[in-house]
């Protein structure tokens, strides 16, 4: 399989896959199936120091522009394409990262804290750039269809972040009775 073929892969996980998974509500689905104990039990999970610290948005957002980052400005994608060890280690660092990076960005969980107003935007925009050093560290290195590939593949984080400062701005004009008017 080609690189380029290979960061589609990865940008399809990282910001198609879970984002869509965050979106189904998986942690209010297991609330809602489990017993009493075992909600209590869950909940306190969630307001965990661990939890906490974990789902502050600039350590969610670190994790998860750090590993894209540093598994690309390391070399760890060319290990990956001789190693199937580091490969699978690298999907599960992306996955969980990403999770949690939207979980923070879009999710409906029972957090301690949760993004409001114009965050939801700014975290997202703020990742692309990012993001995008990786991309354009791709190109650097001789690989530019995988930089070109990382780049269109990462675009539903741009779309996340326009449909978030959409729904603000609407929520904005509907709570200032501004809804219709124009």
């Amino acid at each position: 399989m080609s690189l380029a073929a290979h960061m589609l892969l990865h940008c399809a996980l990282v910001a198609v896959v879970a984002p869509l998974i965050v979106l189904i509500r998986p942690v209010n689905r297991v609330l809602e199936v489990s017993s009493a104990a075992n909600r209590r039990r869950i909940e306190s999970a969630l307001r965990s120091r661990a939890a906490r610290w974990l789902t502050t948005p600039a350590v969610a957002w670190s994790l998860f522009v750090g590993s894209q980052v540093a598994f690309h400005l390391s070399g760890l994608y060319d290990s990956s394409n001789v190693d199937p060890l580091v490969d699978g280690i690298a999907h599960i660092v992306y996955a969980l990262t990403s999770l949690l990076f939207w979980e923070v960005a879009i999710g409906s969980a029972p957090l301690p804290r949760r993004l409001t107003g114009l965050g939801p935007a700014l975290y997202l925009i703020l990742a692309m750039p990012a993001i995008d050093l990786s991309a354009a560290w791709l190109m650097v290195k001789g690989e530019p269809l995988a930089g070109a590939a990382m780049v269109a593949g990462m675009s539903p984080i741009g779309l996340a972040a326009a449909i978030s400062a959409w729904r603000y701005a609407r929520a904005e004009e509907a709570q200032s009775g501004l809804e219709g008017t124009a």
